[in-house]
């Protein structure tokens, strides 16, 4: 998307059958406010950014090496030079690309130098030594002769002023410990935040980074570490482990987080409205039409609670606000692609069909849209996410009213000033959240947390890469595969309900979309950390991350509070342990098929226990003897080993198979009575949603009746033409979000009949999102206004012709 580059905004205060008709032409004839604002100026407004040119298009850039482990994730390049050496992608991911050695990295590395010769030319403005933890700082040029360290956390305070600049000169070593912190408030941002380190950089393992280093000789990045910003070295290597690097950090959404649905004044819904997370009002406290079994989270109305996170909300917003815009956008969106970035629109936007936002493959993407106006939505519009975008990172601030099309798809997380009205059927894939307006709602579904779309692996029992080996008399509900590798051993005496494939394109394909899911996985934005053993816990939906091993020593819980969508997903960045005889139980509507468990190492389960989930392994899996196992056992890089184990393949999540279809007005045309004219239209967006996940095939018919123009006042009588004369062109389909591949479904151009016949069939596993443009022609033979009709009519009052189609999807 391109764009022009706006001044900065000031932050606020403050399956079924369906019917269409198409009408068918037959015949035609050729305040401005001055003096009263008074700025304050800014704090060390004098502090001038520093200038990164080329070296700011990395996310990591070295001279000698860079060296990756787990599953690192990259919003921008990765680079080395003169030194060639990258290695860990895959398993790590990346937005931008690969320089290795090469002139782009050269000339990035000498627009380093440059950077790092003016921050450390820079006139300190106040020294600092040793620990910082528990300081808050303020814009500034920081001096350190010695080594400096952050044990816990540092908070940067840009005092209101998103254009502060911090810059720390350090003439040794940098370190922070493990699970440390460095905070932006009140509008710092990572990228004015610079870290000139003379010495070594090491960040500790599940630490939060923010700013641009600008070093001088290795750094090191510990397992799990958030970085928002950039590791930049002009003389040394960088060595990193399960690192997520962003230069867009997520909108910090504070105790708002919660809530699916949080207004200022009041909520109204009629209709079955299904809540994944909280309900809450504040400062008003009126609620109606909702039943409290339609609500998984909590119900606030004007409470403390509900209180504080309208003051999070607006915060949240005067964040998003303040964010740089990187372009503009204006009027309807529609049909347009977004990557990351953020977008200022000065007045309302319109969203006419689907917009698309692109992460690129990287699930760290943000995307922060900042209206001035109003958002509209049409009916049965979407917002699709490809390509890794999640909808926790899309965030829309609208200082408008909000308006939802009926049975349209929305996604991402609304930051409002004023109401929010959503369709009826309206699907909702994030938060409705507005600080001093009204939330009206018909019938909607909000989820904040989709599942992990498994692709083709979602119909293995165990996958592997390198080998399958199983003793005893185990029993396995799917497939089995391995890829790469080739190695299957142990059936008989185990025996499967679906096939073995060793090594063959199908396991590899069903090993590239497990890495998609892996990914996908361990991207998630997790809001709740956890440690040890989990026995004896009661957990309810959400992202749990862990940065060490886990144990499950007798039972875990897992609680759905009566929500059949509620997702669980446990990201492990060290092994999973379970115990013999210890159980994983779902209870109040918990679902297999949502549970995932993410784990970077080893997975061992216990003999005669219990295990429940999807395992997105990076590591060797072991299920002991007479494990009962409801799920899916898969690791993108090692073995599994099996005696004696029972698997039985989850109920797949539950939905619907749909078609959303639409009719046309065809072209007009001119008889001359010699030969058949050809009326044409385009249909609106149609989309095909197969949520059963099931896999099984469908197929889309259509039938029609007679093009029938009624009697007018030159022509006496109806004229019917063959329903054969309508002819339907479906074109390209294209694929939304988390959509199994098109391979196999190539509709042909159809002329249509009395009867049923099949427009798409999808052998399956066609799950997903299908979309398509139909475009119809009639032919309009020669004499279809009058028998012995030629010449030109002028200004017929003959009628359009008619004809009703009748859509199937089963």
């Amino acid at each position: 998307m391109n764009g022009t580059h706006p001044p900065r905004r000031r932050p606020l205060h403050a399956g079924g059958r369906r019917t269409h008709l198409i009408a068918l032409p037959a015949l035609t004839i050729l305040l401005l406010l001055s003096g009263l604002l008074v700025p304050l100026p800014p704090a060390q407004a004098s502090t001038a950014s520093v200038d990164l040119k080329t070296a700011g298009s990395y996310s990591v850039l070295a001279t000698d090496a860079i060296a990756g482990t787990g599953n690192s994730a990259l919003s921008g390049n990765a680079g080395t030079s003169p030194g060639t050496a990258i290695t860990g992608f895959p398993p790590g991911i990346l937005s931008g690309s690969i320089h290795a050695g090469d002139d782009h990295a050269l000339t990035a590395q000498a627009d380093l130098a440059l950077a790092y010769a003016d921050a450390a030319g820079r006139v300190p403005t106040g020294l600092l030594a040793g620990d910082l933890a528990g300081r808050t700082l303020t814009a500034g040029v920081y001096k350190a002769s010695a080594a400096l360290a952050v044990s816990t956390t540092l908070t940067l305070d840009a005092q209101n002023d998103p254009t502060s600049v911090f810059i720390f000169q350090i003439d040794a070593a940098l370190n922070t410990a493990a699970a440390s912190s460095i905070v932006l408030a009140n509008g710092a941002q990572a990228s004015n935040v610079f870290w000139q380190v003379v010495g070594g950089v090491s960040l500790g393992a599940a630490s939060a980074f923010s700013g641009t280093v600008l070093g001088f000789a290795a750094i090191s990045i510990g397992a799990g570490t958030n970085f928002i910003g950039r590791a930049l070295t002009s003389n040394g290597t960088i060595a990193m482990a399960s690192t997520i690097f962003m230069t867009e950090p997520p909108v910090a959404l504070g105790t708002a987080g919660s809530y699916s649905v949080l207004a200022g004044a009041s909520v109204v819904n009629s209709g079955g409205t299904t809540l994944s997370g909280g309900l809450g009002v504040s400062p008003g406290t009126s609620l109606s039409g909702f039943l409290p079994s339609l609500v998984t989270g909590s119900t606030h109305l004007g409470t403390a609670e509900s209180a504080k996170a309208q003051i999070d909300l607006q915060t949240a917003s005067d964040e998003a606000v303040a964010r740089t815009p990187t372009a503009t956008v204006s009027g309807n969106l529609a049909g347009q692609i977004f990557n990351a970035g953020v977008y200022s629109a000065p007045g309302a936007l319109t969203l006419g069909s689907t917009v698309t936002l692109d992460g690129q493959g990287n699930p760290n993407a943000v995307f922060i849209f900042q209206l001035d106006g109003a958002l509209t939505t049409s009916t049965a519009s979407s917002v699709r996410l490809i390509n890794g975008a999640q909808p926790s990172r899309v965030f829309w601030q609208v200082d408008g009213v909000v308006q939802l099309g009926a049975s349209s798809s929305f996604s991402g997380i609304v930051l409002g000033q004023a109401a929010i009205f959503v369709g009826a059927n309206a699907t909702f894939t994030g938060r409705a959240l507005t600080s001093s307006g009204s939330i009206t709602l018909a019938g909607n579904t909000f989820t904040t947390e989709p599942a992990v779309h498994l692709g083709s692996a979602s119909g293995y029992a165990i996958l592997a890469t390198t080998s399958i080996t199983n003793t005893g008399y185990s029993s396995f509900d799917g497939d089995i595969g391995v890829s790469p590798g080739t190695a299957v051993a142990g059936f008989p005496p185990g025996v499967l309900t679906g096939v073995i494939h060793g090594g063959d394109a199908v396991a590899a394909a069903a090993q590239a979309d497990l890495a998609a899911a892996y990914k996908d996985a361990a991207a998630r934005p997790a809001n709740t950390v956890i440690d040890g053993d989990l026995a004896g816990r009661t957990l309810t939906s959400g992202v749990y991350r862990a940065a060490a091993a886990i144990d499950i020593s007798t039972t875990l819980t897992l609680d759905g509070q009566g929500n059949p969508n509620a997702i669980f997903i446990f990201q492990v960045d060290a092994a999973l342990n379970t115990a013999a005889v210890s159980r994983i139980i779902l209870i109040n509507g918990a679902q297999a098929a949502r549970v995932y468990w993410q784990v970077a190492g080893e997975v061992m389960l216990g003999a005669g226990s219990t295990f429940t989930g999807t395992i997105l392994g990076l590591a060797a899996i072991t299920l002991g003897a007479d494990v009962d196992y409801l799920g899916r056992a898969l690791t993108a890089n090692g073995a599994v080993t099996t005696h004696a184990a029972h698997s039985t393949g989850p109920a797949p999540p539950g939905g619907n198979l749909t078609a959303t279809t639409a009719g046309a007005t065809l072209s007009r045309v001119t008889l001359l009575g010699t030969e058949p004219q050809f009326a044409t239209g385009v249909s609106s967006q149609w989309s095909i949603v197969d949520a059963r996940g099931t896999g099984a095939a469908w197929t889309l018919s259509v039938s029609a009746t007679a093009p029938t123009s009624a009697a007018g006042t030159v022509e006496s009588e109806a004229r019917v033409l063959p329903a054969a004369n309508l002819s339907i062109t479906p074109g390209t389909i294209t694929m939304g979000p988390n959509t199994d591949a098109r391979t196999g479904i190539t509709p042909p151009q159809l002329a249509l009949s009395n009867a049923p016949q099949t427009l798409i069939a999808a052998v399956g596993p066609q799950r997903g999102t299908y979309l398509l443009t139909p475009t119809f022609s009639l032919m309009i033979p020669a004499n279809a206004f009058r028998s012995n009709y030629s010449g030109v009519i002028e200004n017929s009052p003959m009628n359009p012709y008619i004809t009703v189609l009748t859509f199937t999807i089963s």
